[in-house]
C-alpha cells in the first residue's frame, strides 16, 4: 500500500519527529524510506549579499553528513535491506538533497519519485508557534495530492523512540462509501504490531480501531423555538438516524478482523466532534479520507478533513481519494505557469 515514504528533513529536531511514525509505518508496510533535504538559497531581499560558493558547498556537506547519519539510524530500526523484483538487494532508506524553494521542491520530489506516502511534521526549522501547522507543511499538503501523515511537533506525547503500534485508532465514517477508502489503512495499522526489539515484550500490546459516527441534527430555516410537531419529527429523524448509524458501523465491525469499538455521537460540527473524540478516546493516530459524501474535486480535502488537519491535536493518517490527473488547476497556478513560476 505505502511501498515509499518520503520524510521532509531540515536539521531541526521538530521535523526529526516524523522519523519514529515513518519508521512504523515502513515496518508494517515494509515500505523503503527516502529522506529529503531541500536546501534554500538566501533572497536577495533578505541578504543582498550574493551566496558564496564555499559557504554553500559546506552547507551541502554538512546536509550530506545529517542525512547519512539520520538513514543509518532509521536502517537499524527498520533493516538494512529489501529485495527488488529481480531478488537482488536494495538498501531501505536512501536520501536526497536539493536545491531551491522547499514546499515546490518536495511536492515536485513527491510526483516525479513515485511517493506512495508523504510523513511530515507540522513544525521544522521555524520553530514553534501559535499556528498549529508552519507555512511550509501547509503548502505541501495543499497541493501533493497524495495520502499525508502529519505529526504534531508540538506533542510529545506519541515520541517513543521505541513506537511499535498505535494502540487506539480512530477511524470517523459519513456512512459513505468514498469515506470508506480509509479503511484499508486502518486495518493494517491495527494488525502491525511490531517490536523492533526482540528482547522487548509487547504481549500485551494490542491495538483497537475506532470507529465513529457524528449525527447532526437538521438544519431548519426557522428561528427558535420551534413548533412542537417540528421537533418531534427532529428527535424523530435522529433516533431512526442513531439506529442505522449503529447497525452500519456493527456491520462493519463484524467483518473487519481486528478488535474494534463502536461509537455514535450527536453535535452540530462533525469538526468539533472528531477533535473532542480524539481526546477523550485516549487516541494516538487519526484515520480518515480526504473527502466523504459531498466532497468536491475542486478542493484537496473536504471541510471536516481539513479541519482537522489545521486544528486537531493527534497525528492524521489522510487518505487521498482524487488522484492528481483529476485536479483541476486553480488560477493561481494557471497564473504562475504563465508567468513562468512554478
Amino acid at each position: 500500500m505505502f511501498n515509499r515514504i518520503l520524510i521532509p528533513l531540515d536539521g531541526s529536531p521538530l521535523a526529526e519527529q516524523a522519523i519514529p511514525h515513518a519508521e512504523l509505518f515502513a515496518r508494517i508496510f515494509r515500505s523503503n524510506i527516502i529522506l529529503l533535504q531541500v536546501l534554500e538559497p538566501t533572497s536577495y531581499h533578505e541578504n543582498p549579499k550574493a551566496v558564496d560558493p564555499l559557504t554553500w558547498q559546506i552547507r551541502k556537506a554538512e546536509a550530506d553528513i545529517y542525512l547519512h547519519g539520520i538513514a543509518l539510524r532509521i536502517r537499524k530500526n527498520i533493516g538494512e535491506y529489501s529485495l527488488n523484483n529481480e531478488g537482488e538487494k536494495k538498501s531501505r532508506v536512501d536520501y536526497v538533497i536539493r536545491e531551491g524553494k522547499i514546499a515546490e521542491n518536495i511536492i515536485n520530489f513527491a510526483h516525479t519519485d513515485k511517493i506512495d506516502l508523504l510523513v511530515i511534521s507540522s513544525h521544522g526549522s521555524g520553530g514553534l508557534s501559535r499556528w498549529n501547522i508552519s507555512s511550509v507543511t501547509q503548502k505541501v499538503i495543499n497541493l501533493i495530492y497524495l495520502p499525508v501523515l502529519i505529526v504534531r511537533a508540538y506533542n510529545r506525547s506519541n515520541m517513543d523512540e521505541s513506537l511499535n503500534c498505535y494502540r487506539r485508532i480512530l477511524l470517523p465514517f459519513d456512512s459513505s462509501r468514498r469515506a470508506e477508502c480509509s479503511l484499508s489503512a486502518g486495518i493494517e495499522l491495527a494488525r502491525g504490531i511490531i517490536s523492533s526489539d526482540k528482547k522487548r515484550d509487547i504481549s500485551g500490546a494490542k491495538s483497537i480501531l475506532v470507529l465513529a459516527a457524528v449525527i447532526r441534527p437538521p438544519e431548519l430555516p426557522i428561528p427558535e423555538p420551534f413548533p412542537i410537531e417540528i421537533t418531534q419529527l427532529s428527535d424523530q429523524l435522529i433516533e431512526v438516524s442513531r439506529l442505522a448509524v449503529y447497525k452500519y458501523l456493527n456491520e462493519m465491525k463484524m467483518r473487519l478482523g481486528v478488535e474494534c469499538e463502536t461509537c455514535v455521537v450527536e453535535n452540530t460540527s462533525a469538526a468539533s466532534a472528531i477533535q473532542e473524540l480524539a481526546d477523550q478516546e485516549d487516541i494516538d493516530i487519526v484515520v480518515l479520507c480526504a473527502h466523504g459524501h459531498s466532497g468536491q474535486v475542486a478542493w484537496p480535502y473536504g471541510t471536516i478533513t481539513r479541519n482537522y488537519m489545521e486544528h486537531g491535536t493527534k497525528p492524521v493518517l489522510v487518505i487521498q481519494d482524487v488522484p492528481l490527473s483529476q485536479v483541476r488547476p486553480t488560477a493561481a497556478v494557471i497564473a504562475a505557469e504563465k508567468s513562468g513560476r512554478r
